[in-house]
């Protein structure tokens, strides 16, 4: 009897599981960046994972993001070119069952850049990998195709707890900023206890 409860419940949140992917672009707000250069240029970034109890407005779920940008200071001629990944846990926000609604994200995460010089060579006096933990959200629109399958277009900020993503110290944290597209699809229909939350 113990067992198929047990068995009961590993379906029940099997039927809950959606996987999802992302890709887009994303600009880096740093130090390097000369005064007058307000906004930068984009760069690409994707990702993916998984999220549970996709039928509930309240989501949690695990992500991996990854993504390259360039920083320069054209009167030091200082250039980096820095790649980062980022591994966390999220919390979704999907207030309406409606085919279209507002969605939101928070994530804790650990974020790992390896910056580089022009030729891909570490950049002498510069750890050669750096590591930080950081906090994001995100928020857009999402638009339910079915019970199947949910496409979303939002706007995310991702905050590292660190001055050197781009290898160089400086005054200000670097953050991540972009556009992304998310694509989540289930292999099975979401159950139908319509609970709240």
């Amino acid at each position: 009897m113990q067992r198929n409860s047990y068995l009961r419940g590993v379906s029940l949140v099997w039927l809950q599981v959606v996987l999802f992917g992302g890709w887009g672009a994303h600009t880096s707000q740093n130090d390097l960046v000369a005064p007058e250069e307000k906004w930068h240029r984009f760069y690409s970034m994707g990702g993916g994972g998984i999220r549970f109890l996709v039928e509930k407005r309240l989501q949690p779920g695990l992500m991996i993001e990854t993504g390259r940008f360039i920083s320069q200071d054209r009167q030091q001629s200082r250039f980096a070119q820095t790649r980062w990944a980022t591994v966390g846990v999220l919390l979704r926000y999907r207030p309406f069952r409606f085919a279209l609604s507002p969605v939101g994200e928070v994530c804790a995460f650990r974020l790992t850049a390896a910056p580089r010089s022009a030729d891909e060579r570490p950049i002498p006096g510069i750890p050669a990998s750096i590591s930080a933990n950081g906090i994001g959200w995100s928020a857009g629109l999402s638009w339910r195709l079915s019970p199947y399958g949910e496409v979303a277009l939002v706007y995310l900020r991702r905050r590292p707890q660190t001055q050197l993503m781009d290898g160089f110290a400086g005054p200000a944290r670097d953050r991540i900023e972009g556009l992304m597209g998310q694509l989540a699809l289930s292999l099975l229909p979401p159950p139908s206890n319509r609970s709240r939350f």
